[in-house]
């Protein structure tokens, strides 16, 4: 069986696509983006977000997506995995090992030793996948705020009250 882990490149974009919706679902979620979006991403020099695919027989099985920010407290860049998601009928066959292994040798190599995730407390199966990649779970609460809105009517931290 060939089976590849790689960096995304455009022409992967409407099977990506899918991949990312069928992710999205199965998180009770919904992906907003397009093909457009992600050839775009996939064309700059210095993309906002890496995104790398796991692709067996010329089908993408799987994708991963992180990010390089930096931690005031430990004065130091770490790798944010947005994403690690496997098909359903490709999972428990290292896929997603593959990608997170890829994805952390990627950062590695960025001089980024540290990566972080976050995953939904009701997917047990991911918990224990990471749980063995030798990750420990940390107990925060993560907020979301749409702020286009707040800005678009002037109401930003300047505005007069």
């Amino acid at each position: 069986m060939t089976r590849l882990v790689r960096n995304a490149v455009p022409a992967d974009a409407a099977r990506l696509l899918d991949l990312i919706r069928q992710h999205a679902a199965f998180e009770g979620a919904s992906a907003t983006l397009d093909e457009d979006d992600i050839v775009f991403v996939l064309h700059q020099a210095d993309p906002p977000i890496r995104l790398i695919v796991a692709e067996e027989h010329g089908a993408l099985s799987g994708y991963a997506a992180f990010t390089f920010d930096y931690a005031l407290w430990s004065a130091s860049r770490f790798a944010y995995l947005d994403c690690l998601f496997v098909r359903a009928d490709a999972r428990g066959r290292g896929v997603g090992k593959r990608l997170f292994d890829h994805a952390c040798h990627l950062s590695d190599g960025a001089g980024v030793h540290r990566i972080e995730w976050q995953t939904p407390a009701w997917n047990a199966d991911a918990i224990r996948f990471y749980e063995r990649e030798g990750a420990a779970g940390q107990s925060k609460m993560r907020f979301t705020k749409i702020i286009s809105t707040t800005l678009a009517t002037g109401q930003g931290p300047d505005s007069p009250i």
